[in-house]
This record gives C-alpha cells, sequence and structure tokens, in this order.
C-alpha cells in the first residue's frame, strides 16, 4: 500500500517540477534543483489601472513611481478627435495606482524647436522610455525622433537629426542618402549629465551616444565581429570576388541598455547563433555586457562557473515543438550590491546574477494565467525588493517578490558587499538550509573562513563550492601554516635524515677502506 501510493504521488508531482523554474545550474553545467528565488504577488493591466495600455513596449521605475510607454491605442481606447493610432504614457504609484495618462503632450514655453507650438506632440509607436531628474526621454520610434518632457508632461525638445553619415538626413533629397538608414530609436538611456544613449533598429555600429542638446558624439560599446580560425585560414586564400560573394558578418545588434548610478551601461544583446555553434561561444557569452564611459565592456565573467549568458544547456534545431537555441534577452534591471536581473523573452525566464556573474536564481514560467509569463515580455523593472514585469502579450505587469530563499541570498550578498563578513557568512548558512546544492553559499562560507585564517575550513568549504581560485590560495595559505607550526620539527628531521646519511656515507667508506 504504501509503494502504491508513493508512485501515485510521483506521477502527480513529478508534471508540476518539471513545468517548474525551481533549478540552477552546477559547476559542471548540469541542472540542479534550487528554491525560488522569488514569488508571485500579483499583476495589474489596463482593465484595473482604467487606462489604456494596448500594446505596452516598455517600463521605467522613477521615484517610487512606474512609467509605462504603449506603442498603440487600439481604436476602442481612442478619445474623440484621434483618428491614428498613437502612443501614450501612464504612471502608476507604488500602490499600483493610476496617477496620470497621457496621449498628447504640449510644447513648454522655453521649446524652440521646427516644430509647431500649437499643434499638441502626438508619439507614433513609441517603443523607449527613460526616466530622469532632467525629464522623460522617449524612443518615438514611429516618428523617428527623440522627445524629452519635463516631469509636467510638456515638450522641452525633439531630436530627430543624427549627424552622421550612417543616418539620412531629413529633409534632404540626395542620391547619398539613399544608401544611408533611417533614424528609426528603439531604446534610450540617459546619464547624470544629460547625455543620451540611443539603440536604435539596423544601426550595427554601436550604441549612438548624443550630448545633451541632441548633437551626435560618437558610438560606443562596440561589439566586434569574431571569425573562427578555420574562417580566417579559408578567407587568406580567397580572391576578392569570391569574397563578395560571401555572407556579410554584422556585429550583433544590442535589444534593450539601462545606465546606473555610476554612469556605467548595462545592455543585452541578441545571440550571434542559435544553432550552438562553437565559432560563437564567445559573442553568446557578451550577450549581458557592462559598458564603462569609455566604451569598454567591463562586465565580471571569470568568478562564476560560466558567463552569464541564460540558460546554459538548450537543444539545438530538433523539431518545431520544442524551444530551441540560447536565451534571447530583450531587457535587464539593476538593484543594489551589483544584483541584476534579466528578461528572456524566448522561454520567459528571468535570470539574476551577482556582480561577479554567479547566477543567483531563476525565475518564470510561461502560460496564460495570471502568474505566469508570455513569449512576449518585453520590459522588467525593480521597485524596492519587488520586480515588475512587462507582458505586451497580456498586456499586464507581473509583480514578483523575494521568497525566503531569495531574501537570504540578497542579504548574503549585501553584507559581503558591505565588509560585514560575519553576516554574510551567517545568511550563506541560512541559504543552505533552503538549497543543500547551491555551491555559491558554500563558496561565501569559504570566504568568511579565509578572512578570518581558518584556512582548512575555507579549503573545504571551497572544494565544496568548486571554487579553485579561492580554494588555491586558501590551500597554500593552510600548507604555508602547516609548514609554520611546525617548522622546528621539520627543519629537525631534515638535520637529522642529512646526519644519518653522511654518517652512513662515512662508515659505509671506512668499511670499504677496511677491506
Amino acid at each position: 500500500m504504501k509503494k502504491k501510493f508513493t508512485l501515485l504521488l510521483l506521477i502527480i508531482l513529478t508534471p508540476l517540477f518539471m513545468g517548474s523554474t525551481r533549478y540552477n545550474y552546477s559547476f559542471y553545467n548540469e541542472v540542479v534543483y534550487s528554491a525560488p528565488g522569488m514569488n508571485y504577488r500579483t499583476y495589474f493591466n489596463a482593465e484595473i489601472l482604467g487606462a489604456s495600455m494596448s500594446a505596452p513596449e516598455d517600463l521605467v521605475v522613477y521615484n517610487q513611481r512606474i512609467y509605462i510607454i504603449s506603442s498603440a491605442l487600439s481604436r476602442v481606447d481612442l478619445p474623440a478627435g484621434f483618428t491614428t493610432q498613437n502612443g501614450n504614457i501612464i504612471v502608476v504609484d507604488e500602490q499600483f495606482d493610476l496617477i496620470e495618462n497621457h496621449m498628447q503632450f504640449d510644447f513648454d514655453q522655453s521649446y524652440e524647436g521646427s516644430l509647431n507650438t500649437a499643434i499638441p506632440l502626438k508619439l507614433l509607436s513609441p517603443t523607449g522610455l527613460d526616466v530622469r531628474d532632467s525629464g522623460i526621454f522617449i524612443a518615438d520610434a514611429g516618428n523617428k525622433r527623440i522627445v524629452k518632457l519635463n516631469h509636467d508632461f510638456k515638450v522641452l525638445a525633439v531630436y530627430d537629426k543624427i549627424d552622421d553619415p550612417t543616418f539620412k538626413q531629413p529633409d534632404v533629397d540626395d542620391e547619398e542618402e539613399e544608401d544611408k538608414i533611417d533614424f528609426i530609436p528603439s531604446k534610450i538611456t540617459v546619464d547624470s549629465s544629460g547625455r543620451m544613449y540611443v539603440v536604435a533598429r539596423n544601426a550595427f555600429e554601436g550604441i549612438i551616444e548624443l550630448e545633451s542638446n541632441g548633437s551626435f558624439n560618437r558610438f560606443t560599446g562596440v561589439n566586434p565581429v569574431q571569425l573562427s580560425p578555420t574562417e580566417i585560414f579559408t578567407r587568406w586564400f580567397m580572391t576578392e570576388e569570391q569574397l563578395n560573394k560571401l555572407p556579410r558578418y554584422l556585429p550583433t545588434e544590442y535589444t534593450n541598455i539601462v545606465m546606473d548610478n555610476r554612469n556605467f551601461m548595462y545592455a543585452t544583446a541578441s545571440a550571434s547563433s542559435d544553432t550552438g555553434d562553437t565559432s560563437a561561444t564567445s559573442s553568446n557569452e557578451r550577450m549581458i555586457q557592462l559598458i564603462n564611459p569609455k566604451g569598454v565592456d567591463v562586465l565580471t565573467r571569470t568568478r562564476a562557473y560560466f558567463p552569464p549568458q541564460g540558460d546554459v544547456q538548450y537543444v539545438t534545431s530538433i523539431n518545431n515543438y520544442v524551444v530551441d537555441g540560447p536565451s534571447h534577452f530583450v531587457d535587464i534591471a539593476i538593484t543594489d550590491n551589483g544584483i541584476y536581473s534579466v528578461l528572456d523573452s524566448k522561454r520567459a525566464r528571468i535570470f539574476t546574477y551577482d556582480s561577479d556573474g554567479n547566477l543567483l536564481y531563476i525565475n518564470g514560467e510561461e502560460g496564460t494565467q495570471s502568474d505566469k509569463l508570455s513569449i512576449n515580455v518585453v520590459s522588467l523593472g525593480y521597485l524596492n525588493d519587488e520586480l515588475l514585469v512587462l507582458d505586451k502579450q497580456a498586456r499586464e505587469v507581473i509583480v514578483f517578490e523575494l521568497s525566503a530563499f531569495g531574501k537570504a541570498v540578497n542579504q548574503a550578498v549585501a553584507f559581503y558587499e558591505d565588509g560585514d563578513f560575519v553576516a554574510a557568512k551567517n545568511s550563506w548558512e541560512e541559504v543552505i538550509k533552503f538549497n543543500t546544492n547551491y555551491e555559491i553559499a558554500y563558496n561565501g562560507i569559504g570566504k568568511y573562513y579565509l578572512r578570518t585564517g581558518q584556512y582548512k575550513l575555507a579549503v573545504d568549504y571551497f572544494k565544496l563550492g568548486h571554487d579553485h581560485y579561492y580554494y588555491s590560495k586558501a590551500f597554500k595559505a593552510y600548507r604555508n601554516e602547516i609548514i609554520k607550526d611546525n617548522f622546528g620539527w621539520i627543519v629537525g628531521s631534515i638535520l637529522a635524515i642529512s646526519a644519518g646519511l653522511i654518517t652512513f656515507s662515512v662508515i659505509k667508506k671506512r668499511k670499504k677502506g677496511g677491506i
């Protein structure tokens, strides 16, 4: 009877575990069970808010307020006098109640542009948004421009001319312009000085950096094209005509960007290959980047078991019924103590990492229920410790809160960043109670013992956590400690052995001489 009950329980529970995201990856890149870092809390949508959110594209949290931009209004939502589908901005407070809903914008008195200020400005298919102290910045993709508003939602500036040979210039009719591309901004972020950083469609040169007055400065964060050694070797012997017939290799295109308080820019990019080709591995490992003000990617990748790249294990090109290929990141959100989360629209997953690139936990499941995500998720942002995910298909925002396990992990990271190593150790020990497979926790405890000079314990914990770098440091210190504590015995033994060998040699020579 007991065996039948156990078998029945397994039959019932197995589908639940298989369909959940209660997993992480081990040192050996194997999928292991892990407690969830976040749990579903609630959701809100256009109906709950009483506002239009027909095709939401981007979400930003600023001063405890949630800003959402929608690329179009359904004809049912269009107010009287509107004949086209325009974008709108809604603002929600931390209690998820509607504060603002703007579909057109008057011009501020300080505006000095060429647009007719008597006609309110309307957005056309906007796809990007950022909110800073200096204003509200919108990537108005349909109108091929950037719009800057003040916090009263009045137009301060419009930027539609990018003075660079890559882009066509408005109101210019020239044969040379035909070979250029239109400036179509898709995502935008702004630093503390007011500089704007823009991801534009079909622009592979990098992220566009604009000065606060809208003038073009440079391309930054350029993704280099990487060829395999075989491709480089074969191209060496090709003629120019043969090279022209080869497919073009374009740099990886960015999908989203966000600025932190240090003016470092977190960026997500598309995978360069969906086939698992080893020649594209290094490029796929750069789907998440941290670009410093010099335009250099400085994201830490070498301290973790594997670079931050979402799912490590995935199938490649099996059939049409299985989601294959690497993760496809569409947005990134940053919170305290170097922790950041990235949104994967391919499998409706959220991957959260620490500043060393360690994968802390995975959340999100695909489904049609209110606590699930669709594969058309587009944006996410942190509101205190809660994570908000914007689902374009469901036209709603799903709110996740930290689980007890997630709180313990985040606290351990925070204590370590603050230099409180005792508290960090205690938090990591709490984490292990939730999940004994959590190798990062063993490394965290090992770092405490390494700092406090308990090298033998540090070696044991780093071995459990498979941290080769810190294991070597702890083992070296432990070895030196053993040598120091037993120096007298070691020297005495060496001297005694040496004396014995010398004595033996002398006696042996005397015996030979006597013979």
